[in-house]
């Protein structure tokens, strides 16, 4: 991982995991899951059809911060299968939203159907008619275009050129859905139907479509329960933090097998305000300093990340 440089920072009085009761004001949605697949697929993932390839044309496109990467996961299976995504043990919440950057590749020329489910209700079902018409039914919400009607890679050639980038975490219907449930099933997938016909899905080198950046959010409950407080299936944990208003504040934290970790801090809106990444570490307990300087009272959190699977917990 490539280090970054991040401004020093000093929290005048900082504690992570305090579990002290939400207030109605302080409710905020937090990333509780991601996954760029830069490391490979999550275990929480199935991928039936899928491979991880290298973005192409894809890469950088995007909104600052939530950009398509070097790899991403894609299906170019002939066969109708689901990716999906099953997450257990989440901490009490009453609100989900799910994020992720969509790429449809090459001649989408049957008008497909493609759908996604969050826990069996379909939040996307849009046909798209790529290769001569460059039509859809998708009335895309403001911002979640980042490309149509241009060549981005794979086949390539004058047939292929209307291929499509979408962020579909900016559609309000991937955002704040109802949902108070300790576990989520998320699928991608095509439907066997279109328009009352068969599906004429070829895959292939003929037509494909990928995800990246796949985020899950959730907006915590008032119980003063903190989502790191049940590490599940990701086993990581963020233990806490030496507050000091004159030297750098060290983050405490358990990781449950030898690879590098990552560590950002965002405030209360989700904007990432400073990181450090710790390079190669063993399984067990570490800490890492984040800097000295100065910060705001306030609600903040921090992300640990270790080989794609990440861990958030609350700071006050």
């Amino acid at each position: 991982m490539r280090r970054s440089q991040f401004p020093v920072l000093a929290f005048a009085l900082l504690t992570l995991l305090a579990l002290v009761p939400l207030t109605a004001h302080e409710a905020t949605a937090a990333t509780y899951w991601s996954t760029d697949f830069e490391s490979g697929v999550p275990a929480e993932m199935t991928t039936l059809g899928s491979a991880i390839e290298g973005t192409q044309g894809w890469g950088s496109l995007g909104h600052p911060g939530n950009t398509y990467g070097a790899h991403f996961l894609r299906y170019s299976a002939i066969a109708l299968h689901d990716t999906k995504l099953v997450l257990r043990g989440l901490p009490a919440h009453t609100h989900v939203s799910v994020g992720f950057l969509l790429a449809l590749i090459d001649s989408w020329d049957g008008t497909e159907l493609y759908q996604v489910t969050v826990d069996g209700n379909l939040r996307f079902d849009h046909w798209f008619q790529l290769a001569t018409g460059d039509t859809t039914d998708y009335a895309a919400a403001p911002g979640t275009i980042l490309s149509m009607g241009r060549e981005l890679g794979f086949s390539g050639g004058s047939y292929y050129a209307r291929d499509r980038a979408y962020d579909l975490g900016l559609d309000p219907a991937f955002q704040d859905i109802p949902h108070t449930a300790d576990s989520l099933v998320v699928v991608w997938k095509l439907s066997a139907v279109s328009g009352g016909a068969a599906q004429q899905w070829q895959g292939g080198g003929d037509e494909s479509w990928a995800i990246d950046n796949v985020r899950v959010s959730l907006r915590l409950a008032g119980t003063g329960v903190d989502e790191s407080a049940n590490a599940g299936a990701l086993a990581l944990a963020i233990a806490g933090a030496q507050p000091s208003v004159t030297r750098d504040v060290h983050v405490s934290f358990t990781l449950p097998q030898v690879g590098g970790a990552r560590l950002d801090l965002f405030d209360a809106t989700g904007r990432r305000l400073a990181g450090a990444d710790a390079g190669a570490l063993g399984a067990g307990r570490h800490t890492l300093a984040l800097g000295e300087g100065r910060l705001e009272p306030g609600l903040y959190w921090v992300r640990l990340t270790q080989n794609g699977a990440t861990r958030t917990a609350k700071a006050v």
